[in-house]
């Protein structure tokens, strides 16, 4: 009975220090910057650790005017009759459709 109750402690120890690794990369991994995209809608965070520093990049849809967004040369500023006028990245305003918006090239 206690060489399987010995048995267990082990298998139940590996489990957890697996469980510790596998739940913190910070402890698997040392990288000296860290990128993380939270959403479209949210900032590029990115962090680099030398520097202690956080630069944040901002987005095209987070640009509301014409001039915002004309000072990014990877945003495009799109108009529409029936929608709002808004900015958006190169390849997002390639995609829309001619027939409602207009984007500047």
């Amino acid at each position: 009975m206690s060489e399987s109750s010995s048995t267990f402690s082990s298998l139940t120890l590996l489990l957890i220090i697996f469980l510790l690794f596998s739940l913190c990369p910070s402890l698997s991994s040392s990288s000296e910057s860290e990128v993380r995209v939270l959403d479209r809608e949210l900032l590029e965070i990115k962090t680099i650790s030398k520097l202690n520093k956080t630069s944040r990049k901002p987005k095209c849809c987070e640009m509301r005017t014409r001039s915002q967004c004309s000072g990014f040369p990877r945003c495009r500023w799109c108009r529409s009759e029936a929608l709002d006028d808004l900015c958006f990245s190169k390849a997002e305003a390639l995609r829309l459709p001619s027939q409602v918006f207009r984007c500047e090239l």
